[in-house]
C-alpha cells in the first residue's frame, strides 16, 4: 500500500532525504545514554554496553574518506526525493537542473529523483517549481504509453 494519494493527473510527490549514516549515528546515541545510567564508564565497557564501532569509511573517485558530520551530504546540502507519475527521460536533467534554488540534481530511478536545494532558497518554493516545471512538460507529450 502506497503513502501516497493516487493522483488525478500527472504529479510529483516530496519526501526528505534520509541519510543511512545518520540513521546509524542516532543508534550509537541511543547507546550512549544507556551508558549514562551507570556510575562508572567502565562498569559498561566491561559489561558490553558499549559496541566498539570502527571508523566508517567510504571509497570515493579521490581516495578513501572516513565519514563525519563534516563529510556526510545532508550536512552541507537539504536533499529532498521527488517521485513521479511518469517517467523522467533525458529532457528533465535540463528541466529540474535548470530551476532556480537547485544545486544537485541525481536521478534515481525512471520514477523517482533527489535534488539539493541551495541553502539561500526557501524549500518549499523551489520544490513547487520544480514540480510545476515537470507537469507543464510533460503534459502535452506521450511518455511511453503512460497517457494520463
Amino acid at each position: 500500500m502506497s503513502d501516497f494519494p493516487a493522483p488525478a493527473g500527472y504529479d510529483v510527490y516530496w519526501e526528505k532525504w534520509i541519510d543511512a549514516f545518520e540513521a546509524e549515528e542516532a543508534e550509537i546515541i541511543e547507546e550512549m545514554k544507556e551508558v549514562e545510567d551507570f556510575e562508572d564508564y567502565e562498569e559498561a565497557l566491561d559489561q558490553d554496553m558499549i559496541k566498539h564501532s570502527h571508523i566508517r569509511t567510504i571509497i570515493t573517485p579521490f581516495g578513501v574518506l572516513p565519514i563525519t558530520e563534516k563529510t556526510r551530504a545532508s550536512s552541507h546540502f537539504k536533499l529532498w526525493v521527488g517521485h513521479s507519475n511518469f517517467k523522467l527521460t533525458k529532457d528533465f536533467y535540463k528541466i529540474i537542473g535548470g530551476s532556480s534554488g537547485v544545486e544537485a540534481l541525481d536521478i534515481l530511478t525512471p520514477y523517482r529523483f533527489r535534488i539539493a536545494i541551495g541553502k539561500m532558497f526557501v524549500d518549499r518554493d523551489v520544490m513547487k517549481t520544480v514540480r510545476d516545471c515537470m507537469v507543464e512538460h510533460i503534459s502535452g507529450q506521450s511518455n511511453d504509453g503512460d497517457e494520463k
